[in-house]
């Protein structure tokens, strides 16, 4: 049985990653930040708290897993906020939440429980489009480029035969980021894609499952678009 861990599990992409997963003899720990978002009809999935914007929950969620004695065999984090705002519109406590949730708590997460992973281990981390090309919310593309700098940084850390990645995709159809943007801007961001259809969440799911299994062995360091063609680089 292999041990899954996806911080953000209860997200609105989550979801659906937990339930492909799920379809494996795995055991999947979730986190939540708001009870209202606990997983449910997700029977082998352990829902745990984590705040990624306080030390003491990242602390107390590492001691967990080290309690238990965890061997980490999967490791996806989809972690994430996007307030949408330009750099005057934020505070600095709002710079530090973005930068917190969407990198730097993520960093000492993994630097916590780098001793828990499994020979042969997986990491995948959610960038973003936004990281390449930028965005009207400079923090949030800042921290999704932050991630990218980590991943091929961290390299000589994890174990032998590990592999640390990051995807980028773009709008993701039906996440909690589409269906807070207005109808014309999900108009606009299909538009941009040369097929006219954003990712769906269940094919999103797949693609990740998959980038966690041992043929992609050779794929270390290295950030894969998911963007529909909307930004080339």
């Amino acid at each position: 049985m292999k041990t899954i861990i996806i911080l953000g599990g209860s997200s609105s992409i989550g979801k659906s990653i937990c339930t492909e997963f799920n379809t494996q003899d795995n055991r999947v720990i979730s986190t939540y930040f708001s009870k209202n978002e606990l997983l449910k009809n997700h029977k082998n999935t352990e829902s745990i708290y984590l705040n990624l914007n306080d030390n003491e929950s990242i602390i107390d969620f590492s001691k967990k897993l080290v309690s238990e004695k965890v061997s980490i065999d999967v490791l996806v984090s989809l972690a994430g906020i996007l307030p949408g705002k330009n750099l005057s519109e934020y505070s600095f406590e709002e710079i530090d939440e973005v930068l917190s949730v969407n990198f730097s708590g993520q960093a000492k997460l993994i630097r916590n429980i780098l001793p828990l992973l499994a020979n042969k281990s997986k990491l995948l981390l959610l960038s973003s489009i936004s990281a390449q090309k930028g965005s009207y919310d400079p923090i949030y593309s800042a921290s999704k480029g932050a991630i990218l700098s980590f991943i091929k940084s961290i390299l000589p850390n994890i174990p032998e035969g590990s592999t640390i990645n990051a995807i980028a995709p773009g709008l993701i159809q039906d996440s909690t980021m589409f269906k807070d943007m207005t109808k014309d801007r999900q108009e606009l961001h299909k538009k941009q894609i040369f097929s006219g259809n954003l990712l769906d969440k269940d094919d999103l799911a797949k693609i990740i499952f998959d980038l966690c299994q041992d043929h992609w062995g050779h794929l270390n360091g290295a950030c894969i678009d998911l963007n529909g063609g909307q930004y080339l680089r």
